[in-house]
């Protein structure tokens, strides 16, 4: 099968082509090309694809809307000098990393007008995502007609939930009547890294019990009990939780409150939460943690509180999250952060000897974006790495759901 996943977000659409077959009882799942088109609105939006181990070819062209953008990366991935498919009837699915599902969707679903339905009800919910995400699948319908479409949502992994862990100490009618509650998101993340995290301890999902930290531009923690999400630090909306690359995560409420009341609109309350704080706000010097790491070995202070802060953060969940699961089989580093930071992950595992942590410097120290296990042998806790992939376990689903849905046909 071949499967194109979309990620469709504010201004930008990325994507993958994958194919998916079956050789000697083996599954093979290969990526044709990956791409970006960015700066969508703009006369100068950016437009690149490249093709395994092949360098990025980009272009600058105007690109009005996230239509537009779909209609530019289906031309591309069909040109006969890309070589990745010969025309779109070649496609057998299209899968969107969609991130809110609510709280009714629990597993990825082939798209039909309920599911659009719901997904453009959660518009309300999360406001800076699901408009795109449905924009783009709208636009796959009269561009690809025919062609299935399915929903992966980054909420869903976490709706096995307890509802003492998703529900806020808040009035129960902002529950019933607006549907407040903790959601979670980067579920896909986590759910790859469940799935990766079997292979790699030769362990069943359902008897497999970890504590994901995905650390990236967005910051979250889950829970994992027998290959179930039962907690997660991203709640209502992904601003809630951990200290994040320009999000400041959890603060006391009152300080919206606080801010209005000395002038503040409340727009730029939002503005300043979400894109003016956290790892950014704190060093002054960038949302790239690598470059406050760098200003920190420099001697740096605001630069070293800025890492105490998101390492203090991370061990204090990790505590929580080891007397929640009781029995915890590994911690899991994955995202930018999580994958490239041998530093961070090493601060973050320093002095937990005494829960049964114990890295293996040297094994750390080379595991930056490579998936390896870099605790002791002996260790009692197992610490991984493990570089995301979730737009090929968005393939995964899609290929999954088709097939069975085709035999349903039968």
């Amino acid at each position: 099968m071949k499967i194109l996943v979309l990620s469709c977000r504010i201004h930008s659409v990325k994507y993958e082509v994958f194919e998916l077959s079956t050789e000697n009882r083996k599954n093979v799942e290969k990526e044709l090309c990956r791409g970006n088109v960015s700066k969508i609105g703009s006369e100068f939006a950016t437009a690149y694809m490249c093709k395994p181990n092949k360098e990025p070819e980009i272009d600058v062209f105007p690109v009005k809307d996230h239509a537009a953008a779909i209609e530019v990366i289906l031309k591309t991935i069909t040109a006969p000098e890309t070589g990745v498919i010969t025309h779109i009837k070649d496609l057998d699915g299209i899968g969107h990393r969609v991130v809110h599902g609510g709280d009714k969707y629990t597993e990825s679903l082939l798209i039909t007008d309920e599911v659009k339905q719901e997904i453009y009800r959660n518009i309300e919910l999360t406001p800076l995502h699901n408009p795109f995400n449905y924009n783009g699948i709208e636009a796959i319908e009269k561009l690809c007609p025919g062609i299935p479409q399915v929903a992966v949502f980054d909420t869903s992994f976490h709706q096995t939930m307890d509802e003492c862990a998703y529900r806020y100490p808040i009035a129960e009618r902002l529950y019933h009547e607006h549907r407040v509650r903790r959601y979670g998101f980067h579920g896909i993340s986590h759910r790859y890294v469940l799935e990766r995290a079997a292979v790699l301890l030769n362990k069943p999902q359902d008897k497999l019990s970890l504590i994901s930290l995905h650390l990236g531009a967005g910051t979250s923690a889950c829970a994992i009990r027998n290959g179930k999400s039962v907690d997660t630090t991203m709640g209502f909306t992904p601003l809630e939780g951990l200290m994040m690359s320009t999000r400041s995560g959890s603060v006391d409420p009152e300080l919206v409150f606080f801010l209005h009341k000395a002038g503040w609109e409340l727009s730029d309350i939002r503005v300043c939460l979400n894109y003016e704080s956290g790892i950014l706000g704190v060093s002054g010097i960038s949302g790239e943690m690598k470059d406050v790491v760098i200003a920190m070995l420099a001697g740096d202070k605001r630069a070293k509180l800025t890492v105490d802060m998101y390492v203090y953060q991370l061990r204090k969940i990790i505590g929580s999250y080891f007397l929640i699961l009781k029995n915890t089989d590994a911690i899991v580093f994955t995202a930018g952060i999580g994958e490239k930071s041998d530093i961070i992950r090493e601060m973050v595992c320093d002095g937990l000897e005494f829960i049964g942590v114990k890295i293996d410097t040297d094994a750390n120290n080379e595991a930056n974006s490579k998936e390896a296990v870099i605790s002791v042998p002996d260790a009692g806790i197992k610490v991984l790495v493990i570089p995301g992939n979730e737009k090929l376990l968005i393939a995964r689903d899609v290929a999954n759901i088709i097939s069975k849905t085709e035999v349903l046909a039968q």
